[in-house]
């Protein structure tokens, strides 16, 4: 048994936490962006493919008591580095702090890296390393002045799903868009689904994904199966128990649109590369004109509020959605926007709000569930 860390995004631990749920795992503490969990090295295959709203999986090599630079660094050095990383091994240091008294991130970094490259010279007999070899991220935090060596075995982030292959120009992060779609309970064989801020499609996309049971991570490939810590073996087998698990049969009600045809062109070229164009209506239309198209429904977008139109204009904008949106009965909301004049430009204040962030935004999602 080994001891992994999920990153996930500030206001997401618990979402993630009940994709960890229904996943079978159990034995979970989250903290604030964390979440640890016991599990086996089969489970980080699993883990990467699977999970759609966590930023990245690491595999925890190590945790001590680092008060002191000296701690830090007999702590790293004292670890059989050579076990994992290969004599041409690549290696990059991330870093985070936080309620710690080692608060310089770049000398804890500089400090782990100089621990392990000493280790590895020792071990290996030799005097310079050229790391000509294939990449190893290894992350040294310290939380609450304790240090956790993170071997990183995503990569790029879990929100790299591999599909978007063009975007616009203030993309909604594919790991929040799952994120919306998960809060808002959507009942797939029940309700529509409809976006009508589509811009490049994520959140229509992730939805059908859901709805369909395909692994966001099957069409990419991670890092730790890159440097071959975990066995392509096991990389195999996990994917293919996650494409058993895809439903093919299910018909959905799921639709896209955008003022802005550029975006329909785009949100369709990224369905597509998803394997769910079908499952998705794509159309051109103005989000302060549109009807109803059935008696129940659910609308979930990520409205511009400042990336593509200019400031001056976000309040109309906001209020005109609104009005229309009152043709809506029987209908939920939940709206993400960034502005903080939202409730009062819509014209009705929200059953309830979240924090979340999308990237370094801080934006809240609205819920509208008693319309």
């Amino acid at each position: 048994m080994m001891e992994l860390f999920i990153a996930t995004a500030f206001g997401v631990e618990s979402v993630t936490k009940e994709e960890l749920i229904k996943l079978g795992y159990k034995d979970l503490k989250v903290e604030n962006g964390r979440i640890f969990v016991r599990g086996d090295i089969e489970d980080i295959p699993r883990l990467n493919i699977n999970l759609r709203t966590a930023n990245r999986v690491f595999a925890i090599l190590k945790k001590f008591k680092a008060e002191t630079f000296d701690e830090l660094f007999s702590g790293i050095y004292d670890f059989e580095w050579q076990e994992i990383l290969p004599k041409d091994a690549h290696i990059f240091i991330t870093g985070r702090s936080e309620k710690s008294k080692l608060f310089s991130i770049s000398s804890c970094q500089s400090i782990t890296k100089k621990a392990i490259i000493e280790k590895l010279k020792k071990k290996y007999g030799v005097s310079w390393f050229e790391e000509t070899g294939n990449l190893y991220k290894i992350e040294i935090a310290l939380l609450n002045d304790t240090a956790y060596v993170l071997f990183d075995t995503t990569g790029e982030s879990l929100h790299k799903r591999g599909y978007r292959k063009l975007q616009s120009l203030a993309p909604l992060k594919e790991n929040i868009a799952a994120t919306l779609v998960i809060l808002s309970r959507w009942r797939p064989q029940q309700e529509v689904l409809w976006d009508p801020f589509c811009g490049s499609g994520t959140i229509p996309i992730e939805a059908a994904m859901i709805a369909k049971n395909i692994a966001p991570g099957l069409n990419r490939t991670f890092l730790a199966e890159q440097n071959s810590f975990v066995s392509q073996d096991l990389w195999n087998k996990a994917r293919l128990e996650a494409i058993e698990k895809i439903d093919y049969k299910s018909k959905l009600n799921i639709l896209a649109s955008d003022i802005d045809e550029k975006m329909i062109y785009i949100a369709k070229t990224n369905a597509k590369a998803a394997g769910v164009e079908k499952d998705i209506r794509f159309f051109k239309a103005d989000s302060r004109k549109i009807k109803k198209s059935s008696d129940k429904g659910i609308i979930i977008t990520n409205p511009p509020y400042g990336e593509r139109i200019d400031n001056s204009d976000i309040f109309n904008l906001y209020r005109d959605f609104g009005k229309c949106l009152k043709d809506f009965s029987g209908w939920r909301f939940f709206i993400l926007s960034g502005y903080d004049k939202f409730e009062k430009a819509f014209g009705k204040k929200a059953d309830k709000n979240r924090k979340l962030y999308n990237g370094k935004i801080k934006t809240y999602l609205y819920f509208y569930i008693q319309v």
